[in-house]
């Protein structure tokens, strides 16, 4: 259970702050549900409501993790990789559902597995698919605004070094 002014990452709406916990009825005759009122930090005008009572969609709601978990997580994935899906459309439709759910550690893996693909592409003198190019894109600055809040990051071109070992988040000052 979050309480009321707690912040979590919700899916990928990022960082969002619990600004309420109330009844709503959205047309169900007579029936109303208790909700998780969600403001995104990044998206102001924006609410997410998320009924109390359903695990599955509670369960994407999650605490922000400090630097120290971070940086854990960082070196338990560094050699994790997603299994490569050559077909363009497919691997595309697979980067979307992550990105959708916004689940941190499969977006460590994205970012790994593509940059290294990236990298791999154009040391051969070739140009990056734009696909795989804008899913690390999207995926960098998803993890820059789940880590913003706790870390003493800048950037979300960061994202990669840290993931790489290059550099540690230490806790936002």
């Amino acid at each position: 259970m979050f309480d009321i002014g707690s912040y979590v990452i919700y899916r990928s709406e990022g960082v969002c702050v619990v600004s309420d916990i109330r009844e709503e009825n959205f047309g169900t005759i007579g029936k109303s549900e208790k909700y998780y009122i969600l403001a995104p930090i990044n998206a102001q005008s924006s609410t997410v409501f998320v009924p109390v009572n359903n695990e599955v969609l509670t369960s994407y709601m999650r605490p922000l993790l400090s630097a120290s978990q971070i940086n854990a997580m960082a070196e338990r994935l560094r050699a994790a990789r997603l299994e490569w899906i050559d077909e363009t459309r497919t691997r595309n439709n697979r980067f979307k559902e992550i990105l959708s759910e916004g689940d941190p550690e499969a977006l460590v893996l994205l970012v790994n597995s593509v940059s290294e693909r990236i990298d791999a592409t154009v040391a051969c003198g070739k140009k990056p698919s734009t696909t795989d190019l804008n899913a690390l894109r999207r995926a960098e600055k998803m993890l820059y605004d789940q880590f913003v809040s706790t870390t003493d990051l800048t950037s979300s071109e960061e994202i990669v070094p840290l993931l790489r070992g290059e550099i540690k988040a230490g806790d936002r000052k």
